[in-house]
């Protein structure tokens, strides 16, 4: 088991998911089945050095967050999925419109067959990803030791094709610097920490399954919220109005929720900075500072009635058809998938209160 930190930080850690995931909105005609209030973002990750396009976009996620009732749900798209695409005489995986058009395209094809309305996106390559991570301390995860062995193998071939690349004049020197870290692992079992490079070779092992492959991106995904929101809350403290100022702050910053200066935003700012600075996202800065100082409202308030939202983060990997038999098209593998019910599952799955159901 992780080590349990303070309700507060993880609570962040789900409000800075806005700054790593960028906002996803329903259309009209679906709002009536849909809580207005609920929040959505979509990241893209992939396997090249391009953060815009041109190689397969391996992650996709879908972020549902409810800064009411502070629900999250997540929801990751296996690349072995087959989808619809306009211009092609048969099914396409769902990788194939980031190969050929960036994030624009994967947002329009999504939509088109999951009946959203997906209007922005933060996409990475697996260099700034790693990058991205390491700045933020890197990540734990839980590791058997098939996964440590794979692992290994995985970073060390990714750490030769960089080192490759550097000596080619592809990659700056500075990059190789960042990424210059022992990167062999020889521990195994839980709360097991890796850094930036190791996190993405164990988020894209595919030895046993894709679908475990996404098990694990998910993973690391989550806990990089958490070593976000671990590295603010070493800086920050915050209160209301109501509360009042803490009378212990321990060195860190008081930020008072009702009352941010604009030194308050500078900081936020500055703080999710390399976010923005290592993808490729068409988020207005304005929009991600207002969204975030709102949820962070939210999240405080959830805190302090005892709630933590992040240890229960509900988390589904689509289509349905995953963990079943491969079937092939055109000498292609993947899942042929029945879209109406995939999309009436996801809805559910995101939006529908599951404690009800229970």
């Amino acid at each position: 088991m992780k080590k349990r930190m303070n309700p507060w930080l993880r609570l962040l850690a789900c409000v800075l998911a806005l700054c790593l995931l960028p906002a996803l909105a329903l259309g009209e005609e679906q709002a009536e089945n849909v809580q207005d209030d609920w929040v959505n973002f979509v990241l893209i990750c992939n396997e090249g050095m391009n953060n815009s396009g041109g190689n397969a976009g391996n992650t996709m996620m879908v972020v549902a967050m409810n800064p009411v009732t502070g629900a999250i749900r997540l929801v990751m798209l296996t690349w072995d999925t087959f989808i619809d695409y306009e211009g092609y005489d048969v099914p396409q995986k769902i990788d194939m419109p980031y190969r050929n058009n960036g994030p624009e395209e994967t947002m329009k094809v999504f939509n088109a067959n999951f009946d959203l309305n997906i209007e922005h996106y933060l996409s990475l390559n697996y260099l700034n990803l790693a990058a991205l991570i390491d700045s933020y301390g890197g990540v734990t995860v839980d590791i058997s030791r098939a996964e440590r062995n794979a692992l290994n193998g995985m970073v060390a071939s990714k750490h030769k094709s960089l080192q490759a690349q550097a000596d080619a004049g592809l990659l700056s020197q500075l990059a190789m610097e960042l990424l210059a870290k022992e990167y062999y692992l020889n521990d195994f079992g839980p709360d097991i920490h890796l850094n930036g490079l190791q996190a993405v070779g164990f988020g894209w092992l595919q030895y046993d399954s894709v679908y475990n492959c996404c098990q694990r991106e998910v993973a690391v995904i989550a806990d990089l919220f958490n070593s976000v929101a671990k590295t603010i809350g070493e800086t920050v403290v915050l209160y209301t109005n109501e509360t009042g100022l803490p009378e212990d702050v321990g060195g860190r910053r008081a930020m008072n929720l009702d009352d941010l200066t604009d030194s308050d935003i500078d900081f936020l700012r500055r703080s999710v900075a390399p976010i923005f600075e290592m993808s490729y996202n068409n988020m207005e800065d304005d929009v991600i500072l207002g969204i975030t100082t709102t949820l962070a409202r939210a999240a405080y308030k959830a805190a302090r009635q005892g709630v933590n939202i992040f240890e229960n983060l509900d988390n589904a990997i689509f289509p349905l058809e995953a963990t079943q038999p491969y079937d092939i098209i055109a000498g292609a593998k993947g899942h042929i998938i029945d879209k109406e019910a995939n999309q009436a599952a996801m809805k559910a799955f995101l939006y529908e209160d599951h404690e009800a159901q229970e």
